[in-house]
């Protein structure tokens, strides 16, 4: 199969992902064992797609598209915790309330079926990635899912969700590599002057936008410089 590694994503604003890796210092240092994910890398998953055949690509953009008339919202940073609930913790995560990414998961949800993509089974908990536990280790002072005995200050700034992007994943031994395959800016039931479409904000990494995957138009993607 020729095809590439792809999520839906929401990239928080770059200020809010050093502030957030800054608000973690005191976890960093109380737990040892964990792979910190560094803060260019934070992103919210809406939907893991897994191994896409390239000439599935056009199916994922028209579900996209749909997302582009729901408006911006407000999102925060709120709690953090691990996975599993139970045993040892395998995925250290920072939460986040936000109202309107569950509902824009769940149109989300109904525009990949639309195009013939299967039901996601596993409930979806808006979070933020910011740690795995290495191999063999089990950190200390974790219980129920919890961190104990480390106060986190994630504030209570909020910050504007304003695209969703379908995001390449590649694996390296130091940890995933990102790049933007796709797009959508919510514009909700603004009018766009001119004719013109305003373009989707980019998150961190390679931007591969402007680079057609066999099997899709390149008059599909839009042509954009690459965001670092």
């Amino acid at each position: 199969m020729t095809g590439r590694r792809v999520f839906f994503a929401v990239w928080p604003p770059e200020t809010v992902r050093e502030r957030l890796w800054n608000a973690l210092a005191p976890l960093r240092d109380a737990t040892p064992g964990v792979r910190w994910i560094p803060p260019d890398r934070y992103h919210v998953t809406l939907r893991f797609m897994g191994d896409i055949e390239n000439a599935s690509l056009p199916r994922l953009v028209r579900a996209a598209e749909a997302l582009a008339s729901k408006p911006p919202f407000r999102a925060r940073l709120a709690g953090n915790g691990t996975f599993p609930r139970r045993g040892a913790p395998r995925v250290h995560w920072v939460g986040l309330e936000a109202d309107p990414l569950v509902r824009m998961r769940d149109l989300l949800d109904r525009e990949l079926a639309g195009e013939g993509f299967a039901a996601e089974r596993r409930a979806f908990r808006p979070h933020l990635t910011i740690g795995r536990t290495k191999r063999g280790r089990r950190p200390p002072g974790t219980r129920r899912g919890r961190q104990r005995g480390v106060e986190l200050s994630l504030g209570a700034e909020w910050f504007r969700v304003e695209a969703v992007h379908i995001v390449q994943s590649s694996l390296f031994p130091d940890g995933p590599r990102y790049a933007n395959v796709h797009g959508v800016a919510l514009k909700g039931t603004q009018t766009m002057t001119g004719g013109s479409r305003r373009s989707a904000p980019d998150g961190p990494g390679e931007n591969l936008e402007s680079e057609p995957w066999q099997g899709f138009s390149s008059s599909t993607t839009r042509n954009r410089s690459a965001s670092r």
